[in-house]
């Protein structure tokens, strides 16, 4: 039989396992908010900066004698394992919670006091000696603590979408610098227009990549500046003096950069404006990206069909119908992905939009929908780079020939023989049907060979213009 404790609040007892390292609120927490089947050790980046943050508030509150030496070094102790990912089991309370963030404050709460009362030599429950709120929550509340874990999580997950995007970067220039010397078609309205190299496409999508890695920069002094000591609206009532200067100097030790305290803490807890901007430009970057994507499913639309002068290596079998079909699916996939990031990006606007008074009651909304977005974003576009955009080979051939096929060169013999020469030149093969430069050859105006010297002269005549 299990053996069980029972625990109390001000709502009355609950019974739960004896060895549970979860308590009575982390119980009740789960209990109401059964909403996205997940739990916080589904956000184990989350879960770490809670752990950090509460060990080095530990560790001021002892240095102030707030808690005894033997209660900080267990606490400290179980933030550390807590932050190395040990413990998720306890962590049994839904990040998307209605309670403003208090559950899973508890929830962490609980986990800590538990597992440090195992380390003391007591049990679980034995409040007696080390509690949840009067001694592992000193000086602390939900809002401080919370936008403070989320921030720098955050900022570490921003940091990683930027390295991914800054990767593909590097790869576009890559294939930038393979593809110069192949000349192409560039289309406006998905029309013919005009001569271009397709080195020139992929270096400006290079220069969007790097764009986007510039903007996600901007974001990460902002992630820096936190709101500790504020407590629940701003006052730093429940704090001492040098706390705030303390607490912030520990854990600007710990991350290894200096973090900045907020000039105005009732400003930093009531306002999420912050977390809208980061996630308006996580979105803008992927709905970017996502544009390449398309490109590149274009272009490699076929494989006889379709325009066909990029191929991607083929990843897995596209039809359950249709042998030997396959699909861009990491192109496709980025694509599906920007558009789920809009959505979150939907739901951390009206969320930030909708705060009350002195805090805003739907962080957990604004949080998980950041760090899903930005998880998401952060893989889709890795396996993008990977697997699609290192791979593709141009189809030089077909690019070369699609573009000699078409109207697109009229422009450039246009500079060479005279606009109303050229004019006649192409009613003629829109006429008949031919290709242009079937015409071209026939009329003994130049050769293949000459067309194409006069494409490569005119691109890039032009393009150092």
């Amino acid at each position: 039989m299990e053996l069980r404790r029972t625990e109390t609040d001000s709502l009355g007892t609950c019974e739960l396992p004896a060895d549970a390292l979860y308590g009575i609120h982390a119980l009740r927490g789960q209990a109401n908010f059964p909403y996205s089947g997940e739990t916080l050790a589904h956000y184990p980046v989350f879960v770490k900066w809670l752990a950090r943050t509460k060990m080095v508030i530990a560790r001021v509150n002892a240095r102030h004698g707030k808690i005894t030496r033997a209660q900080c070094d267990a606490i400290v102790q179980a933030c550390m394992e807590l932050a190395a990912g040990n413990h998720g089991a306890a962590l049994i309370v839904d990040p998307l919670e209605g309670s403003c963030g208090t559950s899973i404050n508890m929830n962490i709460n609980e986990v800590l006091t538990n597992r440090a009362l195992q380390l003391m030599g007591h049990r679980p429950g034995d409040y007696a000696f080390l509690h949840p709120l009067d001694h592992v929550n000193y000086a602390q509340s939900t809002s401080d603590v919370l936008l403070t874990a989320v921030k720098l999580a955050l900022r570490d997950e921003a940091r990683q979408l930027r390295s991914v995007i800054g990767q593909l970067a590097a790869s576009l220039r890559e294939k930038q610098a393979s593809f110069e010397g192949i000349l192409r078609i560039g289309r406006t309205c998905l029309q013919d227009a005009l001569p271009m190299k397709l080195g020139q496409a992929f270096g400006g999508y290079a220069s969007l990549a790097e764009r986007m890695t510039a903007l996600l920069d901007t974001h990460i002094p902002v992630l820096s500046t936190i709101a500790l000591g504020a407590t629940a609206v701003g006052t730093g009532l429940g704090t001492y003096d040098g706390y705030r200067h303390a607490v912030t100097a520990a854990l600007s030790e710990l991350a290894g950069e200096p973090l900045t305290p907020a000039t105005d803490l009732f400003d930093a807890v009531q306002n999420m404006d912050e977390f809208a901007a980061l996630s308006a430009t996580v979105k803008t970057a992927t709905l970017a990206l996502a544009k390449v994507a398309n490109d590149l499913v274009l272009l490699s639309s076929g494989p006889r069909g379709g325009i066909g002068e990029l191929r991607l290596a083929p990843q897995q079998a596209g039809s359950s119908m249709m042998p030997g079909k396959v699909n861009p699916v990491h192109a496709m996939g980025l694509t599906q992905v920007a558009y789920f990031v809009a959505g979150a990006d939907q739901s951390v606007m009206l969320a930030a939009a909708n705060g009350q008074l002195e805090t805003n009651n739907y962080m957990p909304l604004i949080a998980v929908s950041l760090f899903k977005a930005i998880g998401a974003a952060t893989r889709a576009i890795s396996m993008f780079d990977v697997y699609c955009v290192r791979t593709i080979i141009a189809n030089a051939d077909a690019s070369e020939r699609n573009l000699l096929e078409s109207t697109a060169i009229a422009p450039a013999l246009k500079d060479a023989i005279g606009y109303e020469r050229t004019a006649a030149l192409v009613a003629k093969a829109i006429e008949s049907g031919r290709p242009l430069i079937e015409i071209v050859e026939a009329e003994s105006v130049m050769s293949r060979k000459d067309m194409l010297n006069l494409l490569h002269w005119s691109i890039a005549s032009r393009s150092t213009i």
